[in-house]
């Protein structure tokens, strides 16, 4: 039996998303999301970003265009990796609770 250890609802989301790292490079990273949570989501990209790695994303959530900073939290090598977001506005938060309400 495995144990869900995620602190926030999350909900399977495919979106496209615009990312890029945050440093001296702002290197553009392949990714699309494939679940969202207000505390994070997972990025299905071939990319493997060290834990640590600041990111920039832009996507959709629901009709509002999400821009956050996140930071990867864990990776798995040629699959995706976890990351955190480290400043959703009030107004990026309240539209993903709205997907996690319509589709949860």
């Amino acid at each position: 039996m495995s144990e869900n250890k995620r602190s926030s609802p999350r909900v399977y989301n495919v979106v496209e998303v615009e990312c890029h790292t945050i440093d001296e490079t702002a290197t553009l990273v392949a990714a699309r999301m494939s679940d969202v949570s207000t505390t994070g989501a997972f990025l299905d990209s071939m990319s493997g970003l060290q834990p640590g790695t600041k990111l920039a994303l832009r996507f959709k959530a629901g009709e509002l265009e999400v821009r956050v900073a996140a930071e990867v939290v864990h990776n798995m090598p040629n699959f995706g990796m976890g990351v955190r977001f480290l400043n959703l506005s009030g107004e990026g938060r309240a539209a993903i609770e709205a997907l996690i309400r319509e589709q949860g």
